[in-house]
Order: structure tokens, then sequence, then C-alpha cells
């Protein structure tokens, strides 16, 4: 058995605050990957929807230490088969899917996205929305989330079209 000294009493330790609904400057942690989404995780290649996401990795960047720093994960779905003749918003999904990555690209970037390839890197910033919400997982708790609809802004620039 092993007894640690934590330096203070478990009663004074303070809850994490959620950060009040508003658009924060946001930093790219990580290059973004491309992973297998839950339907291709779950059934392989040929499930229904099976598919890819952009997976990426975001920081809050504030002046205020209990705001900065806290950590956010985006998934960007890739356009697959699944998407033909399905549409999203009154938009083919396929051509939704690439606007919402487009859109996400331009203002990490400052530039506008041309052609068929957007390119995300580490230390890319843009300004995203982040609001509260109910936790899914237990339906009562208060969270942080971005907001997975609403695309970011660049940081001191106008908006972009892609």
């Amino acid at each position: 058995m092993a007894t640690f000294d934590l330096g203070m009493d478990v009663d004074d330790v303070q809850e994490a605050q959620l950060l009040p609904e508003d658009w924060y400057n946001c930093e790219v942690v990580t290059d973004p990957e491309q992973q297998p989404n839950k339907a291709m995780k779950g059934g392989g290649p040929d499930a229904d929807k099976a598919g890819f996401n952009i997976v990426l990795r975001l920081r809050v960047v504030d002046s205020l230490p209990e705001y900065n720093g806290r950590q956010f994960t985006m998934w960007l779905p890739l356009p697959n088969d699944s998407d033909d003749g399905v549409f999203a918003g009154g938009q083919p999904a396929r051509d939704s899917k690439v606007a919402r990555i487009a859109g996400v690209a331009s203002a990490l970037s400052g530039e506008s996205v041309k052609g068929s390839e957007a390119t995300i890197v580490e230390g890319m910033r843009a300004r995203f929305l982040i609001t509260q919400k109910i936790d899914n997982r237990d339906g009562q708790t208060l969270r942080n989330e971005l907001a997975p609809f609403t695309p970011p802004r660049p940081i001191g620039g106008e908006e972009l079209s892609f």
C-alpha cells in the first residue's frame, strides 16, 4: 500500500468553471488526423455511412488563466459514397461537408480555400464559438463544446468565403 501527500485537502478543490458562451481564439494543438468514423469502426468499410473524419484538436488561447488552455475536439466528416443523393439543410450532403471543411480551413489560414485540397496545420488560429450544453451522458451536467455547425471566424479579419 502507498499513501501520498496531496498537498491540500480534497474538500478545498475548486470545480472547473464553464466558459461563458462566446467567441474564443483557438489554436490547432497538433496536425489534424484522418480517422475512421463510428460506422467504419463498428462495421468496417462496407457499413452504411462508413467513412472518415478529420479530427481537429484545439485549445483556447486567452489572457485569463482560467480560460486559457481549455481543449476541444472537432470532427469534420469527409465526403463519402453514402452522401450520394442525400441532402443536408437543402444542400447535397457531399457539398455540405466540403463547405464545412473549407470554412474551417479558411478561417484558420486566413485565406480562402481554392481547388480540392484544404491545409490545416498545428499552430493555426481562428475564433470559434464555444457554447454550453447539457452533457448527453448524464442529462444534467452542463459542459462547454465547440458550436459544431457555426463556422469559425478568422482572427482580426473579415469573413471569408471558400
